[in-house]
């Protein structure tokens, strides 16, 4: 041990004490108290932990960042990539099951039409749901359905709020199983030329939204 100082882990040097005559080195450990050099170790030794300690939470709090924004950028990733396929999928399914459902529509009206004259009761009655408030009503159908709309006159009539007249004609350009209703405030047109075009327009719209939408997601990130 010099008989001038010793070092300590943090750099701290215990001196001999000012009014203290330098003795030998043998005698050095009989000028300090080993409580005072003792505290001074402890001292040291919880400097040196607590700055240990602050290093060690400072890296661990950097990489629990850094594996976040890590992790959360790749789930971000994952769900955007989920999305797309699920709209691919989307706009497959639709593409091949639009044209299949509009002709299983048809043939279901066809069939129905083929084996129940009261079909054309109930394809009326829903034509007329947007217009039951209305007081002045006429049905124009095909000649062979006629009958049995003029069976169901008062049936007609009863869905009305206030009904002042409801009039059922034939028209040689209606198809069999539609019909044209003109109101005081317009006209429906329910032919069935007319709703299958309805109805092909609206598979239509379905797939091209079903397409756009992975296209639009695509181009998002691109730009990104």
């Amino acid at each position: 041990m010099s008989s001038k100082f010793f070092s300590l882990i943090k750099d701290g040097k215990i001196h001999l004490s000012p009014k203290t005559k330098v003795v030998k080195a043998a005698a050095f450990s009989e000028l300090l108290s080993s409580i005072e050099v003792l505290e001074k170790v402890k001292n040291d030794a919880l400097a040196y932990r607590q700055e240990v300690t602050e290093g060690s939470e400072l890296e661990k709090e950097a990489a629990r960042k850094e594996g976040y924004e890590a992790g959360f950028k790749e789930w971000a990733e994952h769900i955007a990539k989920m999305q797309q396929e699920i709209e691919s999928i989307r706009g497959e399914y639709t593409k091949v099951l639009a044209p299949i459902a509009l002709k299983a529509a048809q043939k279901i009206v066809g069939k129905a039409m083929e084996t129940s004259q009261e079909a054309i009761y109930d394809i009326v009655t829903n034509a007329l749901k947007p217009v039951l408030q209305h007081k002045r009503i006429t049905i124009w159908c095909n000649k062979e359905d006629l009958q049995i709309l003029d069976k169901h006159r008062q049936d007609l009539k009863d869905l009305f709020e206030m009904i002042e007249v409801l009039s059922i004609k034939e028209r040689d350009d209606i198809t069999r199983g539609g019909c044209v209703i003109e109101t005081e405030g317009g006209i429906i047109n329910a032919q069935l030329e007319n709703q299958w075009a309805v109805l092909e327009r609206a598979f239509q719209s379905l797939f091209k939204e079903g397409k756009a939408a992975p296209q639009h997601e695509h181009e998002a990130k691109s730009k990104g």
